[in-house]
């Protein structure tokens, strides 16, 4: 039998399969991939989650992935994304707990994984003005986009929520919300 993902590009695996590898064989290799493909989007949660302590974020982003390694043997083979953000949730929990922040941790415990706001760009305009440009962008999306922001924000659906509503898998709500919200901010930050 022939195993085809050891014979691939480190880049065209997925992250499961380059765990299956890091699991297997210890392959340096293919945890460096995941740490390039993941390790700026995780240190941008940490970041925000922290209250813009990029110290603190980079190195909660280094115990993320040496605990990936450590626990490579562990991973039961769903989705990697899942598990990391599993991880991460329970490294600031323990952040928390640990520190001196109990308020940061209640207001942290009150927060999902999910959430999208980015208070940077909230914070530069006042909310009148913000409420104005999102309004004008949101026009312009496409109704699918229009809906996924209404459902999500408005609304204040979960993710499984807007699934069962959009009849589509929570990975793709999960996907969607993540490329309107970057969209967004980009959008927001260049006008």
């Amino acid at each position: 039998m022939i195993i085809t993902h050891l014979f691939k590009p480190l880049s065209a695996l997925t992250d499961e399969e380059l765990m299956q590898r890091i699991g297997s064989k210890d392959d340096d290799r293919a945890y460096d991939e995941l740490y390039h493909r993941h390790a700026r989007r995780l240190m941008g949660f940490f970041y925000r989650q922290t209250g813009g302590n990029e110290p603190l974020a980079a190195d909660l982003t280094q115990d993320a992935f040496m605990r990936v390694w450590t626990a490579r043997d562990r991973f039961s083979g769903t989705s990697f994304h899942t598990w990391l953000l599993t991880i991460a949730y329970n490294l600031l929990k323990n952040h928390y707990r640990h520190s001196e922040h109990e308020k940061d941790y209640e207001s942290f415990a009150v927060q999902t994984l999910e959430e999208a706001s980015d208070n940077n760009i909230i914070d530069q305009l006042d909310q009148q003005a913000f409420d104005q440009a999102l309004s004008r962008l949101l026009e312009k999306m496409p109704p699918e986009s229009r809906l996924l922001f209404s459902l999500r924000f408005e609304e204040d659906l979960t993710v499984p929520q807007i699934a069962v509503v959009m009849t589509v898998p929570e990975g793709t709500v999960k996907s969607r919300l993540h490329i309107l919200i970057q969209s967004l901010k980009q959008k927001l930050k260049s006008s």
